[in-house]
């Protein structure tokens, strides 16, 4: 009997040529999940089998031989095995996986985010601070840096940013900010939400300085 162990890995790569055929393999229905737009990695393990093959809509190969899906619109998606046994027969295998959309991220500052209230900070803490995001409660590892985001202090015109980091010149700006001004850094832009526009916006950061 052959046994195949196909798997999505959500917080490390698991790679694995063989399996023992007395060990059993146990999938869980509900949880055969990818996500829309970012690359899963995926991995696969056959044994007894003398080679086989992974294909499917986007199902990419990486320069280190492993796999990641990329699946696009759809509520599902399907991988194919293509297995050859040593005695020269064949037989492809179906994959159906679900496709669900990331959760709307929100934007941090130095890490820090709200998502009922405003942010304070001291001038000396926003110096070169850095804006990134956070999905809360979902475990994918997005590893990914904001490219772009836009700042409005006070009564000055919107600032856009291209990269991750307060300038000199906007920092200058908030030394000039009011005790009570509410400052809003929104139209943030990460590197992972290119190119196919299956992407959540971020949420904006507001906070206020504490003078």
């Amino acid at each position: 009997m052959k046994y195949i162990l196909f798997l999505l890995i959500s917080l490390s790569i698991y790679a694995q040529d063989t399996i023992p055929a007395s060990k059993s393999v146990i999938a869980l229905d509900k949880m055969n999940v990818v996500y829309r737009g970012v690359p899963n990695p995926i991995s696969i393990a056959v044994n007894n089998a003398k080679s086989y093959v992974i294909y499917g809509n986007g199902v990419l190969k990486k320069d280190d031989g492993k796999y990641v899906l990329r699946p696009g619109s759809g509520n599902e998606t399907k991988v194919f095995v293509e297995i050859e046994n040593f005695d020269g027969s064949k037989v492809v295998e179906e994959h159906v996986f679900r496709v669900k959309g990331l959760p709307a991220p929100i934007g941090t500052l130095n890490g820090e985010y709200s998502t009922n209230g405003n942010l304070f900070f001291s001038l000396k803490e926003l110096e070169e601070a850095e804006v990134s995001f956070k999905f809360i409660d979902f475990l994918f590892p997005i590893n990914s840096n904001v490219t772009h985001f836009s700042i409005k202090i006070s009564d000055y015109p919107i600032i856009n940013i291209e990269g991750n980091k307060l300038t000199s010149d906007v920092f200058n700006l908030l030394k000039k900010a009011r005790k009570n001004d509410l400052i809003v850094i929104s139209h943030i832009r990460a590197k992972y939400m290119e190119g196919d526009g299956y992407h959540k916006s971020i949420g904006p950061i507001i906070f206020q300085i504490v003078k």
